[in-house]
């Protein structure tokens, strides 16, 4: 098993058994090998909750495709803002676009990539930025395209879809879902598009709602006025890497492709530093988790990387002359 990320977004996986229901899968099942997921909106769980509700759903569905199945099975509009800012554009290259994005803005273990290649034809991938379960691959490129096929009332249809997978011996769960045979062995999860099928209109399009929410995205929480798109980047995957221990410069340049070289001297062109970059999101980052209801302290701390409760006192009071704890009562007063 290759290595993943130590926990991931809890939403993630509720959203998912909610479909998994659709599909007429035992929900009691799973959840009894899940046990209880937690509720505050931005809970984390370990992956190891993630690899089991896979396992124990395509022991249950019986035969290939499920993440497709699954992806299919989400209503449009269940992603909130991902679906909303895609269908809101005018043709499939701006739902493309769009979706592009948001998950440079919010991914932190997958980008999304648009290439042009001949006679007007792009090519639409996702690729992993850490080891993934092969599921997350298939199920982010079956996602994106039951919007596409949605959004343009049903007339999407790309000319090719590569999956990182072996080739089953029986497709065919994913043969009916898109309309055509899928490739297998590709390096990651793609969808080739015609020229004709990049233009293509939709359905959905809401010219005000589409700047609306494209503004939205430019401004996430993790994307701070004035940020290069370095720093957008590095910021984007500091919270995963920060909850994982994981958030040295070294392991931060190789999630972005670049050497740990290349990553300080292109933060020190724009006047930063990669500590300066990493105090400062911990600060937001500690405001933002303090903030949520129930969330324990020891909790807060062990998201933003600090292996002692005590060592996150003494930063936090660094930034703000006070503990956490009475930052914390401040608020509700």
């Amino acid at each position: 098993m290759p290595e993943v990320p130590a926990r991931l977004p809890a939403l993630t996986l509720r959203l998912q058994l909610q479909g998994l229901a659709t599909l007429g899968l035992d929900v009691a099942c799973l959840h009894a090998r899940l046990g209880p997921l937690p509720q505050a909106p931005d809970a984390l769980v370990p992956v190891q909750a993630y690899l089991d509700m896979w396992d124990e759903a395509e022991r249950l569905y019986g035969q290939p495709g499920l993440p497709s199945a699954l992806a299919h099975a989400i209503p449009f509009g269940a992603f909130g803002a991902l679906d909303y800012l895609v269908g809101s554009a005018d043709t499939v290259a701006g739902c493309c676009e769009s979706a592009m994005l948001h998950f440079a803005m919010v991914s932190v273990d997958t980008a999304l990539e648009i290439d042009l290649l001949g006679d007007g034809a792009h090519a639409l991938r996702v690729r992993a930025l850490t080891p993934l379960p092969e599921q997350a691959l298939e199920f982010t490129i079956a996602a994106l395209f039951s919007r596409l096929r949605y959004v343009s009332g049903g007339g999407f249809k790309p000319q090719l879809l590569g999956l990182p997978l072996a080739r089953p011996t029986n497709d065919e769960v994913r043969s009916r879902l898109y309309g055509l045979a899928p490739a297998y062995g590709h390096p990651c999860a793609e969808m080739l598009i015609d020229a004709a099928t990049w233009q293509l209109p939709t359905h959905s399009a809401d010219a005000f709602l589409h700047a609306t929410l494209k503004g939205m995205a430019a401004q996430l929480q993790l994307a701070q006025a004035g940020d290069s798109t370095l720093e957008r980047a590095l910021r984007v995957r500091l919270r995963d890497a920060l909850a994982q221990g994981r958030a040295d410069a070294a392991r931060m340049a190789e999630l972005l492709g670049v050497s740990e070289r290349t990553l300080q001297r292109r933060l020190a062109d724009i006047g930063r530093s990669f500590s300066d970059v990493v105090e400062e999101f911990r600060r937001e980052e500690a405001a933002r988790l303090l903030a949520t209801p129930g969330l324990p302290l020891v909790e807060v701390a062990s998201r933003l990387g600090y292996a002692e409760q005590t060592s996150f006192t003494r930063a936090f009071r660094r930034w703000t002359g006070i503990t956490p704890g009475a930052w914390r009562t401040g608020q509700r007063v």
